[in-house]
């Protein structure tokens, strides 16, 4: 009988095989949406609409634009919008996007208001059509004139909620553009050909505990930052205007002078782990208390953990013992549940310790009197805590064999001679560490 047995078609069948893993190493790079720009993502989604009113007189862009908004609307309500958090549910999942879009055929409706710029190009003119066009290449691109489903699949499958988003306001914009209708919010005064603002900083978007700085071109301005229903002036120095922000979300910067307002809105972000980069070395580690100093940024608020329940912050410091190794997620809540901080950490298992046995005489004696052969277990670099659970020994001189004790010492009471520890097992965490090293000990009269 041949040692060998021939696959029928198996070069063909290995071919197939590497084309699909192929086809899911495309999809897989498709989808791979950066995280950091997803947690940012849904303070920036508001930025393309917020900041512009519109007043369109063209009826057919009109509808198209009404026809965007009210699925916009409709989207918010399927993803459960809170309209005084401004948050909903499972801003990264994606499975609300697909049955809103997909599922329910809302992405179909939405592709057919788009198309309606395209077939109401006799009426808008040249200008808007060849706007259209411009700004919605990619989409004709990919099916939005077409029949069936391809624009729809390609913009939002499998698109996480808060991206999509995005993409709604977007196509409001654009709608805007080609409307040719679009002003910015501010300059109420239309005799004023230059804004109020001069100079700013950080007046799109800026994190907790960075500082929004406004230099402005007019005289005798008042300078009013709101929040939801709260409002504060913001302090003055000379021809500068200064807000530090105690919390974040969407905020309102009104200026007012005696014959001239604007407007800006401008978004804040939770405050994340400052001189990171003194810290990039600094490991952590499963079972080890970890301590994070924060600064001044942040004075006081609730701490969570995902990897500690207990984690506490208290003067500045973030306190925490993670439980599990990999990415723990550290966040900071201050009234009203605001978040503060939002950052996370990557804890790495706990590492094996070293075995010794306590007081030694050279080594490898036990001083007389002594009764008990205590074991410890730790690590030089690490100040994880470690439990000696059991050790297994042989007393040579018996003939009893090998015993486990399920502690930390051994009693040697009533015995001379030779004692040889065989195996210790540690725990730390949920972590079990078993020694690769034997002792033999010598105990004296």
């Amino acid at each position: 009988m041949s040692n060998w047995v021939k696959i029928k078609k198996a070069k063909q069948l290995r071919y197939k095989l590497i084309s699909v893993l192929y086809l899911l190493f495309i999809a897989l790079s498709i989808i791979n949406i950066p995280i950091e720009w997803l947690h940012v993502n849904k303070y920036i989604a508001p930025l393309l609409t917020e900041t512009t009113v519109v007043s369109i007189d063209n009826q057919d862009l009109n509808a198209v634009y009404e026809s965007v908004e009210q699925t916009k609307k409709d989207f918010y309500a399927a993803l459960g919008y809170n309209v005084e958090s401004g948050t909903y549910r499972e801003p990264f999942g994606y499975s609300a996007t697909d049955i809103f879009f997909i599922n329910e055929e809302r992405g179909k409706g939405l592709q057919q208001s788009l198309n309606q710029v395209a077939e109401h190009a006799d009426r808008l003119g040249p200008k808007q059509l060849s706007e259209f066009n411009e700004l919605f290449a990619d989409d004709i691109t990919n099916g939005l004139l077409d029949d069936g489903d391809e624009w729809i699949k390609w913009k939002f499958k499998h698109v996480p909620a808060s991206m999509a988003e995005t993409l709604l306001n977007e196509l409001i914009l654009r709608v805007r553009l080609i409307s040719g209708d679009l002003e910015f919010k501010g300059g109420v005064n239309n005799d004023s050909k230059e804004s109020i603002v001069d100079y700013a900083t950080n007046l799109d978007y800026l994190v907790f505990g960075d500082t929004l700085k406004v230099k402005t071109s007019v005289e005798n301005i008042r300078a009013v930052v709101s929040y939801n229903t709260d409002s504060a002036e913001m302090s003055q120095s000379k021809d500068f205007f200064y807000f530090i922000p105690t919390t974040t979300g969407n905020h309102k910067l009104t200026l007012q002078g005696r014959t001239v307002q604007e407007e800006y809105t401008f978004t804040v972000l939770p405050a994340q782990i400052s001189n990171r980069s003194q810290r990039a070395f600094i490991t952590y580690f499963e079972s080890t208390p970890s301590v994070l100093e924060l600064g001044t940024v942040i004075s006081g608020g609730r701490a969570s953990c995902s990897c500690d329940v207990e984690a506490s912050f208290r003067n500045n410091k973030l306190s925490f013992t993670p439980t599990s190794e990999g990415w723990c997620k550290l966040k900071i809540r201050g009234a009203n549940g605001i978040l503060l901080l939002n950052d996370s950490v990557y804890v790495q298992p706990t590492p094996a310790p070293y075995f010794k046995v306590k007081g030694l005489l050279n080594g490898d004696k036990l001083p007389s009197g002594d009764y008990e052969v205590a074991l410890e277990a730790f690590h030089p670099s690490v100040g994880a805590e470690y439990n000696i659970s059991s050790i297994t020994y042989e007393k040579l001189g018996t003939t009893s064999g090998d015993v486990t004790a399920n502690a930390s010492s051994i009693d040697v009471s009533n015995y001379e001679g030779a004692l040889w520890i065989k195996k210790v097992v540690a725990t730390s965490g949920s972590q079990v560490f078993e020694s690769n090293q034997s002792f033999l000990i010598t105990i004296a009269p």
